[in-house]
């Protein structure tokens, strides 16, 4: 049986550590898309599926069945844990002013030199977003599209130049998922051109014997 993903992030205590619990909560539901229940009990179903199906049918119809009723109340179990966070939100009266603004400044703030990779940046302009989705004030797009170009470093300037050209086509419906993919697909080349480059510097220091042509024959040693 594949591994089961479950949430095992710290527990809520209450309002103390209210903030920095949603976040990792709420990236947990958004990448997995699947918590029955805050504690994690349940298993994913995607886990388990190959127990019913083949790569293209049911094993049997019972299976079949059984399994839709597994999945009818995994389903269930899930907008409950959506609904525990949200009546936790009504509880705290966590929709304050404060509480976006803490949000909302973390995101102009961002910026892709204080992370390790362009996934683990873009990661974290959308969890941001999500937050904010959650309070009930979702950004635009546009908006989550231009914060991303404006916390990438200068070397994605010719990148962003020509992305902005782009998205700005369709501006009403940017695709931010492709938009994410193509900022991280964009550093991994970015790391390889700087790779090649240092590979190349430091071949074109060997010295190079007159006489053979030949790289790594030191000449007065000859």
């Amino acid at each position: 049986m594949a591994a089961i993903t479950s949430y095992k992030g710290e527990a809520l205590v209450g309002r103390s550590n209210y903030i920095e619990w949603l976040k990792e909560a709420s990236l947990f539901l958004e990448v997995y898309g699947f918590m029955p229940y805050i504690d994690s009990i349940e298993k994913n179903l995607l886990s388990i599926k190959s127990l019913y199906y083949t790569n293209s049918r049911p094993r049997s119809p019972e299976l079949a069945i059984k399994y839709l009723e597994k999945e009818t109340e995994y389903s269930r179990n899930t907008k409950r844990a959506l609904g525990a966070i949200k009546s936790t939100l009504s509880a705290n009266n966590i929709d304050s002013l404060e509480t976006i603004a803490h949000y909302f400044n973390k995101l102009i703030d961002a910026s892709y030199k204080s992370f390790k990779s362009a996934d683990e940046y873009t990661s974290y302009i959308q969890s941001l977003a999500i937050y904010l989705k959650e309070l009930g004030y979702k950004l635009p797009k546009p908006f989550i599209a231009i914060l991303l170009f404006k916390g990438l470093s200068s070397s994605f300037d010719a990148f962003s130049s020509r992305k902005y050209k782009e998205v700005t086509k369709n501006i009403k419906n940017i695709d931010i998922t492709k938009l994410i993919s193509d900022i991280i697909s964009k550093e991994a080349r970015l790391k390889s051109d700087t790779i090649s480059s240092a590979n190349k510097t430091t071949s074109n220091k060997i010295p190079l014997y007159r006489h053979y042509s030949k790289r790594g024959y030191i000449e007065p040693k000859c």
